[in-house]
């Protein structure tokens, strides 16, 4: 469900955004060929592109990073991130399932009915051809509309005169395809039916139809006079003049169009703007930056390798291993299974500490843990600091509340399992994090790095500086047993 309701709420913010920018910039510009192209490619974005998944890599250097145990993909905490609030929240409520549900059904019934009453008014009339397309002349009070290839209309009701306008009017409708944007606007509604935006974007475009199809009438040599009378008739029912304070929403705006002739210049300008705005709003939801580290030389596999196996030597209920044959496994989620899952768990889990917020606290716990034979978490520890022991209580809280995990396996024996979890906490997208663990990064003295190499030599590690006194490498005697050093 978690899927779902993320689909639901990225599309409804790029099609809320994409909206926003077509009423405030393209609005009021006659161009109606590219208004309708920008609308309807508006619906493709905020439809596929959240389903889209660029990744874009970006390499980043280890800056003495800690090796404990089997190390997962870091985790981050964002504050205020309304997508990380909303989306689980949203995702576990069974209201909020079965409010949707019921919403998509009522709007499909309706959809569903609207064609059933539509081919029933059709099949009660003869179908007249006209110009090679069809013409329903139905009893009633009802504006003239169309259909695909039908013409609904009751000619007794207008002038000889009327009905030619009428006809280029509705035909425009038919040649245009019209009908295809409504059939996609009522889909999306039904997705959509609690987005305001959807149904603002459904308005948008049905007065944009009526703009082109107004314009081909005037197009076609009648007055603009005559064919706003036409309009207030079939606005009102009421033969009346095309007056000033007329206040007919829609009739207005198509008034109001009838005399915008001319483009702009800047339209050129705003065209471009808008393919960009959309361009940017696609890649932005689409693309997903990772950080990833250059590949580790042998040395460094070594170094990790060796960090590794001297951490192993510690004792939980019985010997701890890092790798085993069948590995542990959390539990799966609805849809994510193994890592993803714990992540999701995690993720879903942390709340960032509001007295953490207000005080600008950030940074990285290391929390370790042990999965036990039996499959439940144990000695779950803080490895590495945040430097906030808020930060590192609220870490250890969601770890420990792990569910019990399948225990890993070895020699077909339940066996204890180390791994360690880095949970990143941050106030700006993660730039602070990587901005304290610079400045953070510990300098020896010339009298500290003599007594590190002399007291690390007798344990077999060689310690390397560079020149501002922070430490290059450390180099392990594989054939012997030693301590290695981390860096901070």
């Amino acid at each position: 469900m978690d899927l779902i309701v993320n689909y639901l709420f990225e599309s409804a913010i790029i099609l809320g955004l994409l909206t926003a920018f077509y009423r405030l910039v393209l609005h009021a510009e006659p161009t109606f060929k590219f208004n309708r192209f920008y609308l309807l490619l508006s619906l493709l974005v905020a439809t596929i592109a959240p389903i889209l998944t660029f990744v874009v890599y970006r390499t980043i250097a280890p800056e003495g990073e800690v090796y404990v145990g089997n190390v997962i993909e870091a985790i981050t905490v964002y504050a205020q991130n309304t997508k990380a609030v909303v989306v689980p929240v949203v995702a576990q409520s069974s209201a909020f399932k079965w409010l949707y549900i019921v919403g998509c059904i009522g709007l499909l019934v309706r959809l569903l009915f609207g064609f059933i009453r539509l081919g029933g008014l059709a099949g009660k009339v003869k179908l007249v051809s006209y110009e090679g397309y069809k013409v329903a002349d139905l009893p009633g009070q009802f504006n003239p509309f169309s259909f695909f290839h039908v013409v609904f209309v009751n000619q007794s009701r207008y002038s000889d005169k009327e009905l030619e306008q009428i006809m280029i009017h509705e035909l425009t409708h038919v040649k245009l395809k019209h009908s295809w944007d409504v059939l996609l606007l009522e889909v999306l509604l039904i997705v959509q039916w609690f987005n305001p935006f959807a149904w603002f974007l459904r308005s948008l475009l049905k007065e944009l139809h009526e703009f082109q199809a107004d314009k081909q009438v005037l197009k076609k040599g009648y007055s603009a006079k005559s064919y706003k009378e036409l309009l207030l008739f079939q606005a009102t029912g009421t033969r009346l003049l095309p007056v000033n304070n007329f206040n007919q929403s829609l009739t207005k705006k198509r008034f109001t169009m009838m005399k915008k002739d001319k483009i702009q210049k800047l339209f050129s300008l705003k065209s471009v703007f808008s393919i960009v705005t959309i361009s940017m709003v696609a890649v932005l939801f689409a693309c997903e930056l990772r950080d990833v580290e250059p590949e580790m030389t042998q040395e460094e596999a070594e170094i990790k390798e060796a960090i590794e196996n001297t951490n192993a030597q510690l004792k939980a209920s019985g010997p701890v291993f890092f790798v085993v044959e069948e590995m542990p496994e959390f539990p799966k989620g609805e849809f994510e299974k193994g890592e993803q899952a714990l992540r999701m768990f995690i993720a879903t889990g942390v709340k960032y500490p509001l007295e953490a917020q207000a005080a600008g606290a950030f940074g990285r716990a290391y929390i370790s843990f042990i999965v036990a034979d039996d499959g439940y978490v144990r000695d779950v520890k803080v490895a590495r600091s945040s430097g906030h022991s808020i930060l590192d209580d609220e870490a250890v809280r969601v770890v420990s509340s792990m569910p019990q995990w399948i225990p890993g396996k070895q020699r077909g024996k339940a066996v204890n399992v180390s791994y360690t979890v880095p949970i990143n906490f941050s106030l700006n997208g993660g730039d602070d994090i990587k901005q304290q663990r610079e400045k953070n990064k510990k300098k020896y003295t010339p009298e500290e790095q003599a007594q590190m190499i002399k007291a690390n030599k007798e344990k077999g590690v060689d310690i390397i500086f560079n020149d501002d006194g922070s430490i290059a490498s450390i180099v392990v005697d594989k054939n012997g047993k030693a301590t290695p050093v981390a860096s901070n």
